[in-house]
């Protein structure tokens, strides 16, 4: 059996919009519906919340991969690279919150004998949460929502007090789905389990030199059941989800240290430094210095 390295150029995302709505208020919430577009791993400001009202798809949250269809919902820690899925052409309704930091550290004001914060306790103190609300707790969630929505529309005097009181009732079902045992918080098949150790496993070796051989070792699956489950579940081609982790991986080292260029190649699991910049050139169309001179300008500017 021949090795194949892991080398598709792909795009990565910094969710300017995002971070653009949460700058003007902390709190956004819309129902979107209709098929998911196609979207890179990405990362943004803020905590996302995440309802599925209608149809079947996955989401990549770091290392882990959580099952879409009514009635989960998913919480996404700040800056945490996240990806959700649906097959083409499917309904897919969501209900989407993002939440910023320091509208939650203006509730935490409002309990001090809850020490870890509550943003910490939604997401578990991890990159993300993920759970199933059996019937009455999904309408709980879905209604809290929804008037959450209408609030944000409102002219209303007293729509803070409206948000506030949704936001703390949303917060307090997710600490409480916390509470329960695992096996009642989510429901996964085999095949989606086999994708998710996949996912964790890449994510845990991004670094290393890796082949599909390296997988087809460690999980019992043949190659072509792999590449099919993988791509249906998770939309990418396992060498695209890979590359994409490792360039979101090297624009944080890029812009966030003065470490080389070889060192970032390194760390990041491209090998060489020629490998490494054309990768980088043709994923973003510039190189990995110029990304890192406009990192440090938007600082700057900022």
């Amino acid at each position: 059996m021949t090795s194949e390295r892991f080398e598709q150029p792909v795009s990565t995302v910094l969710d300017e919009f995002t971070n653009l709505f949460l700058a003007e208020y902390p709190v956004h919430c819309e129902l979107r519906t209709g098929p998911l577009g196609r979207k890179a791993l990405h990362h943004h400001d803020g905590y996302e919340i995440y309802l599925c009202l209608r149809g079947t798809g996955s989401y990549i949250v770091e290392e882990n991969l959580y099952p879409l269809h009514a009635g989960t919902l998913t919480i996404i820690a700040p800056h945490v690279l996240h990806h959700p899925f649906s097959k083409p052409g499917q309904d897919f309704d969501r209900y989407v919150l993002s939440v910023s930091d320091s509208y939650l550290n203006r509730l935490d004001q409002s309990c001090p004998a809850m020490k870890e914060g509550i943003g910490s306790l939604l997401t578990g103190g991890v990159s993300g949460s993920h759970y199933f609300l059996p019937a009455p707790q999904f309408e709980q969630a879905r209604l809290l929502l929804e008037e959450l929505s209408a609030s944000l529309a409102s002219t209303q005097p007293w729509r803070e007090l409206s948000m506030l009181r949704c936001m703390s009732e949303l917060a307090l079902l997710i600490i409480r789905k916390h509470e329960e045992p695992l096996a009642q918080r989510e429901i996964i098949s085999p095949d989606e389990r086999l994708i998710g150790d996949v996912v964790a496993y890449l994510v845990a070796a991004y670094r290393d030199e890796l082949h599909i051989d390296d997988l087809l070792r460690k999980f019992p699956v043949s190659r072509s059941r792999l590449f099919r489950l993988f791509k249906e579940t998770t939309g990418y081609s396992i060498k695209r989800f890979l590359n994409e982790y490792r360039l979101n991986k090297a624009k944080g080292l890029l812009a966030q240290t003065s470490l080389p260029m070889i060192d970032v190649a390194g760390q990041t699991g491209f090998g060489d430094l020629s490998h490494f910049f054309h990768q980088f050139r043709t994923s973003t169309g510039m190189t990995p210095m110029s990304y890192r001179r406009q990192a440090a300008l938007g600082r700057t500017q900022g």
